[in-house]
């Protein structure tokens, strides 16, 4: 649990320190603040001249912890109460916990399901064909044989929803996303179509995408440590951009794929360096180069080179 002046009854809870630094000696202490602040690194240090300790502080300097945090309440894991403070919503922490336990258990080929004649064609698999890909396997075992996993088969239907959800195949690429580098369709036509097919919400989104962060922080384990594949290893331009992204993604419940991207480049402009958004036919093209500059001077120069060329090429560039 975060510690957020917003949120009412978090005082103490420290949980961005834990996550940065991880715990000190035999009691797991939380660090103290003084120990944070010997740290600090300076303005003018490079990333490359950093220490380990002064990437973990960079990383809890910089991280928009609020944003992790709303996101655990659009997923229903934390629950916001009408006096600002925040409980956990056990039955849906109990579907992530689950779902943390289960998620790769199909890596062992021993366990790998075969399709029952009664159950064929399942996704592309013929009756006695065995299922190699592990997340096909599970949502097969998931769907057919709950039984056979204890912890999934006391859930209810609705703590069941979600994990199932995060379990089918989307095909969604975040980084296509946050680097503009795909259209609409490319981006979310599965992912619509399964959300239309299985009732899916924008709730259930968010659930899909704290098991993503929790998956991927946890790939490699530091616990006492921190969470070190964010804090020290992953690039943090890169991790900002996908929590910034998830609030928007969650629309997809309600929005066309289009008007999906269409709100992102919206939200992504860089309206402080560069005033309001394009407008006309070459607005979207505009828009998609400049979220992939990296800095406020390539966003105007990837701008000003785009008015200079040929217009046969900026059409070429549009369509």
């Amino acid at each position: 649990r975060l510690e957020l002046p917003e949120v009412k009854g978090s005082e103490g809870l420290g949980g961005q320190l834990g996550f940065s630094f991880g715990v000190d000696g035999p009691n797991w202490l939380l660090p103290s603040a003084d120990r944070v602040a010997r740290v600090r690194p300076t303005p003018n240090q490079l990333p490359s001249e950093l220490s380990l300790d002064q990437k973990r502080w960079r990383f809890f300097d910089s991280v928009e912890w609020h944003k992790l945090h709303q996101l655990m309440c659009d997923s229903g894991v934390l629950s916001t109460q009408r006096d600002g403070s925040c409980v956990v919503n056990s039955e849906r922490a109990v579907s992530m916990l689950v779902l943390t336990a289960i998620h790769d258990v199909m890596k062992l080929e021993e366990l790998l399901p075969e399709v029952l004649a009664e159950h064929a064609p399942y996704k592309g698999h013929a009756a006695g064909e065995t299922i190699y890909d592990h997340d096909e396997a599970l949502s097969y075992v998931l769907e057919h044989d709950p039984e056979a996993l204890a912890c999934f088969a006391y859930l209810s239907a609705e703590q069941r929803r979600p994990i199932i959800f995060t379990q089918g195949r989307i095909g969604f690429n975040h980084g296509w996303l946050v680097q503009a580098e795909a259209p609409p369709g490319a981006l979310f036509s599965t992912f619509k179509d399964v959300i239309v097919k299985e009732g899916v919400s924008a709730q259930d989104i968010a659930f899909y995408f704290v098991h993503w962060l929790t998956d991927l922080a946890g790939a490699e384990g530091t616990p006492l440590r921190g969470c070190e594949k964010f804090s020290v290893r992953f690039p943090q331009a890169v991790l900002s951009s996908f929590i910034r992204s998830f609030s928007i993604v969650q629309r997809l419940a309600d929005q066309t794929e289009t008007e999906l991207m269409e709100n992102f480049l919206n939200v992504w402009w860089p309206r402080a360096s560069l005033g309001e958004h394009p407008v006309g036919k070459h607005a979207i093209a505009k828009m998609r180069l400049v979220v992939q500059a990296q800095s406020a001077r390539e966003q105007a120069a990837v701008l000003e080179a785009f008015d200079r060329i040929d217009e046969n090429d900026r059409v070429t560039l549009s369509n």
